[in-house]
């Protein structure tokens, strides 16, 4: 995402454009970010949550390198880009309503991701592969047994699950603070998100979202409605076990539960080998027969076995205590009576929600969504606290 300067917004809606449009394009704009940093050389402000951010590259590059597993080295610079993307965000994005017009861009472009959704439920737009179907996610990276499920323009329907789920969010927040004229047009946004979510099919991704929506409640002081969204949940999950039949691909539940067992089966025993350092970001997919075998597969299925198994007990550790700072962060956000807070911390709590059935920030569009949620919490807390907070130092 290019740096706004005399109020390019064209700038910001090019790069929204191209993250939420194309998997393989969405890294363009944090590529762009990260020269415009080096180039800048004049950034400081580097928090707890940045300092892990980068020692997880490293670390994630040293493993990659000492298990000789190119892909997983290269794959690291994944985590350095979001690094700079990071550090980016809480630089100039650091207020109230920088950070609403930045989201309200992308809600926006989602719109338009949404309505594609829609012609690819009810078209066979997404049967027969060409070059631009993939480019622009259209064509499902990896062939799905159900080829009703939609993808919309992230390739993958857990992925556009995850997305649509926080656009949900984002419009129900814009929904609470707009003046009437417009609440309108946001419970109309509701209404498409939570479709073209159903349409895609990912159980993580509802989840996920009634999670949020229960934190979402916490923060706005609506503990009932929280306790009655965790029960809704409950009850769902039970009921969908129970009556399979009554749910949206409730034919495959078992099958689907059988396959992330398994995977997760093989994940801890790859751990078991390499506990300290783990196998390499893609480890999980290379890992020979003696120690995983079971159906191929690119992540662990869960963030934080994915991570235990891809970068041993040190990433996970790191990867821990990054959300715990963060999480500390959302109490100073709080405190301070921000208003973005429910939103925030329900968008980071919809992607881990999301991430005890899934991987989804692999790909890099719920990747950027999910390490710019917490830049901008981050970049918040600093200015509301108006103390340092942990170690700082300069990178020139």
């Amino acid at each position: 995402m290019a740096e706004i300067e005399g109020g390019a917004v064209h700038i910001v809606l090019f790069s929204a454009l191209l993250i939420v449009f194309s998997p393989y394009l969405a890294f363009v704009p944090t590529i762009f970010t990260t020269f415009r940093m080096l180039q800048k050389g004049d950034f400081i402000l580097v928090t707890v949550w940045d300092i892990g951010l980068f020692f997880l590259f490293i670390w994630s590059l040293f493993v990659g390198v000492i298990n000789t597993n190119e892909i997983s080295a290269v794959a690291s610079l994944a985590i350095l880009f979001y690094f700079f993307l990071s550090v980016y965000l809480q630089n100039y994005y650091n207020n109230e309503e920088q950070i609403e017009k930045l989201l309200g861009n992308f809600l926006f472009v989602s719109i338009g991701s949404a309505f594609i959704g829609i012609i690819e439920r009810y078209t066979t737009i997404h049967y027969e592969p060409a070059w631009w179907k993939h480019l622009f996610g259209i064509y499902p990276l990896v062939s799905f047994r159900e080829s009703s499920r939609i993808s919309g323009t992230f390739g993958n329907p857990n992925v556009a699950g995850i997305w649509y789920a926080v656009m949900t969010l984002i419009c129900y927040y814009f929904y609470q603070n707009s003046s009437k004229p417009k609440k309108g047009f946001y419970v109309l946004g509701i209404g498409l998100f939570i479709s073209v979510l159903m349409m895609t099919g990912s159980r993580g991704a509802i989840i996920g979202l009634i999670l949020g929506l229960a934190v979402y409640a916490y923060f706005t002081g609506h503990e009932k409605r929280m306790v009655f969204l965790i029960l809704l949940l409950i009850s769902g999950v039970a009921l969908m076990f129970i009556f399979p039949e009554w749910f949206p691909r409730g034919h495959n539940l078992f099958n689907s539960v059988k396959d992330r067992g398994a995977i997760w089966a093989n994940c801890f025993n790859m751990f078991k080998y390499k506990p300290i350092t783990g196998w390499g970001l893609m480890g999980i997919y290379f890992a020979n027969d003696s120690v995983y075998h079971y159906l191929k597969t690119f992540h662990g299925h869960n963030i934080w076995i994915t991570i235990a198994t891809t970068m041993g007990i040190v990433g996970l550790g790191i990867f821990i205590y990054m959300k715990y700072y963060l999480f500390e962060q959302i109490k100073v956000l709080n405190q301070y009576h921000c208003r973005l807070t429910p939103l925030l911390a329900g968008i980071e709590v919809a992607v881990l929600g999301q991430g005890l059935l899934d991987f989804t920030i692999m790909n890099p569009q719920a990747g950027i969504i999910f390490i710019s949620c917490s830049a901008i919490i981050n970049g918040l807390a600093f200015q509301y606290s108006n103390r340092i907070i942990g170690q700082y130092f300069y990178i020139r």
